[in-house]
């Protein structure tokens, strides 16, 4: 009989030492689990970071390209008033003249 309760201890040392390894083992894959979340979402940021930086940098370019574009078209539209504006400066002042005295 004490023969079967020293086998039933030992038996149940083994099992403590088995459990406790299986916990160091639980221990260490949450720390992996939590070293690969962290991996992975340092990458994530990165990657996003990335990808809105190039955004920025093309939204900067059409940005300066369209407003290179609008100033042009002004220049071009201020430039024709001011040729119309030259060449009829008289005909206009005269309608002017003549809207004002049928007032």
């Amino acid at each position: 009989m004490e023969d079967i309760i020293s086998k039933l201890a030992e038996i149940e040392a083994a099992a403590s030492h088995i459990m406790d390894d299986v916990a160091e083992q639980k221990k260490q894959l949450a720390r992996e689990y939590e070293e690969s979340i962290q991996n992975f979402d340092d990458t994530i940021d990165r990657e996003v970071q990335e990808k809105s930086e190039t955004i920025r940098r093309e939204l900067e370019v059409r940005m300066k390209d369209e407003l290179a574009k609008q100033r042009s078209e002004t220049e071009t539209v201020l430039s024709q008033m001011e040729s119309y504006y030259e060449t009829h400066h008289s005909q206009l002042a005269k309608q002017i003249y003549d809207k004002i005295l049928r007032m």
